[in-house]
């Protein structure tokens, strides 16, 4: 699957208490939109082969791409594929390793993320969200490694997660996702 294509970008915002759990493979995280309905954010919990997803919870993140958060506004926007522009790539990116990543079941997983996402439901001190992938009208999804695909060329600074952001002690933490085939190594 080629991903150079996609409309990359994200989706930041206060997540509701809304969470839904779809007859496709995903999570579904609904995020305030001042605009309109709520953004939808389409999280795999399993692969479509009915694989089991690879997982990583990095609590205190730091990462380069961070510094881009400070100036984004809640909402929907698009990002250029590069690493000025705050795009993510796991492989180039050294925020996040190979060895933080641990499979987890369907169940567990959905539960985990809803825990994690949890005190940020809501929130009125100016936390928040965002997550990064491939813009849909309404929504995100791709919130995965989008290459490290065997056989297929490279496609950098295109991937997604949950970045969550706690105003109150101005720290980030970090959900990362890849699926069984993908290989993390440039």
């Amino acid at each position: 699957m080629s991903y150079s294509n996609i409309h990359y970008g994200l989706i930041a915002g206060i997540p509701l208490k809304d969470f839904e759990k779809g007859t496709h493979p995903h999570l579904y995280i609904y995020v305030k939109n001042n605009d309109g309905d709520p953004f939808k954010i389409a999280v795999n919990i399993e692969d479509y082969d009915k694989s089991e997803v690879f997982f990583a919870h990095i609590k205190d993140l730091t990462a380069d791409f961070l510094s881009h958060l400070a100036t984004i506004k809640n909402g929907a926007c698009n990002l250029q594929t590069t690493k000025e522009s705050g795009a993510l790539d796991y492989i180039r990116g050294g925020f996040v390793s190979k060895k933080q990543f641990s499979k987890a079941s369907k169940e567990d997983l959905s539960n985990t993320i809803i825990k994690i996402i949890k005190p940020y439901i809501d929130a009125q001190n100016g936390s928040r969200l965002i997550a990064y992938g491939s813009r849909f009208p309404g929504g995100i999804h791709d919130i995965h490694m989008n290459q490290g695909y065997p056989s297929q060329p490279e496609t950098p600074y295109q991937d997604g997660a949950l970045v969550l952001y706690d105003a109150i002690n101005d720290k980030y933490e970090g959900l990362f996702f890849h699926f069984h085939i993908q290989v993390l190594a440039s």
